[in-house]
């Protein structure tokens, strides 16, 4: 155990292996989950979100924000079967707004819009699969596209699409990778930052 405030119950870490706060909420959710590449990525994503929402200088109250931070990444039940979690993660990551929106920060910073950008592909995660009904109606519109009846930009805002390019995102670490290197060369960024 090297961080003893991060540290939960003896018994689920027999069963689970990682930082509490930092692992997926599948994981947590679901003990015994098979471990796949999904929750590396998304692990990374909370080491990215629990790092800004607990150092990243804010005018937001120091009980409000330690409030925040425990609520996102430490929550937990006991169940039969050991200490579940991961429902908050899950809901954040799902609804599109992680790192938190009230997370407030002094000056406009470089910072929270590229741990959006890559915990954006979780919403498919955790949200349902798009029924039958919907992925034939999506169909129907591509084909609009294709014939040139409708602009292709209006495929961005269709459901289907965002759900198959949220797990097709999540099947490789390419694209966290290039998004990553991508905001690194966006303008904005300290000139002198050694960090």
């Amino acid at each position: 155990m090297i961080d003893l405030e991060t540290r939960h119950d003896a018994d689920t870490l027999i069963r689970r292996h990682g930082t509490w706060q930092f692992m997926s909420a599948a994981l947590l959710e679901k003990p015994g989950h098979p471990h796949a590449l999904e929750d590396d990525i998304e692990s990374f994503v909370h080491v990215l979100g629990w790092t800004v929402l607990s150092y990243l200088p804010s005018p937001m109250d120091k009980d409000d924000r330690a409030a925040l931070v425990s609520y996102l990444y430490d929550h937990s039940w006991k169940t039969s079967s050991g200490e579940k979690g991961g429902l908050v993660k899950a809901l954040y990551l799902k609804s599109g707004n992680y790192p938190p929106h009230d997370f407030m920060l002094p000056e406009p910073s470089q910072i929270p819009e590229p741990i959006r950008e890559v915990a954006s592909p979780f919403q498919a995660r955790y949200s349902k699969a798009p029924t039958e009904a919907q992925v034939k109606r999506f169909q129907r519109f591509k084909a609009l596209v294709s014939n040139g009846q409708l602009d292709e930009e209006s495929l961005n805002d269709q459901l289907v699409h965002q759900y198959q390019l949220g797990i097709h995102r999540l099947s490789s670490s390419e694209w966290f990778l290039s998004t990553i290197q991508d905001a690194f060369e966006r303008p904005g960024w300290p000139a002198e930052d050694r960090a």
